[in-house]
């Protein structure tokens, strides 16, 4: 296992955006359109741009599997994460969406722990060839040793019932379910116990 840098980009992208057309979470924030598989590569550029800064990208010694995962109260934003959340904004969401995706946003993080005292899980991607082959296991133990060489519990957030399983059996609870009527999806809060 190793993190990423900037040379890992390509890569990192190309494995985050290839896992985006199963998530019922990120379908429900870019526009769909023709454009769709252009708007996740460019949220999978911001997703990198915002967890490289934060030095949040785990890479599978193979290089087929990554994970994002940050202390989350330990970047100040700066005008460079404004900017790129503008660029995501005109890129993969759409002007007519923002209004929808910040509240749904703001719902998101009330739900968090208010100190930002804690380790976000942020996404997780194995590519298909990476998958049934170690790649999932060694980046769960890379994450669950980051936050316990920190001392704080990780967070995250599915709406993926297998994945909730999956996290569930790597000692994750759900301490939050949301129905999210108006896109059709069950958004599942979780914690490390």
């Amino acid at each position: 296992m190793q993190k990423a840098t900037k040379a890992d980009e390509a890569l990192v992208i190309d494995i985050i955006a290839e896992s985006f057309p199963y998530n019922p979470s990120v379908l429900s924030v870019i526009k769909n359109d023709k454009h769709e598989p252009q708007r996740m590569r460019w949220l999978a550029r911001y997703v990198f741009k915002t967890a490289l800064r934060r030095n949040a990208i785990f890479i599978s010694s193979d290089r087929t599997g990554v994970a994002v995962c940050y202390r989350f109260n330990s970047h100040k934003e700066n005008l460079m994460d404004y900017w790129n959340q503008a660029v995501l904004a005109f890129t993969a969401i759409g002007i007519e969406r923002i209004f929808k995706v910040l509240q749904r946003d703001s719902y998101v993080k009330k739900q968090r722990p208010k100190s930002g005292d804690f380790m976000y899980f942020w996404f997780f991607g194995v590519s298909d060839e990476g998958k049934g082959q170690g790649a999932a296991h060694e980046l769960q133990k890379a994450v669950f040793a980051e936050a316990e060489k920190e001392n704080l519990p990780i967070y995250l957030e599915t709406s993926i019932a297998k994945n909730k399983r999956v996290y569930e059996r790597f000692g994750f609870e759900v301490y939050h379910t949301w129905d999210y009527k108006s896109e059709g999806i069950t958004l599942w809060f979780m914690r490390s116990t």
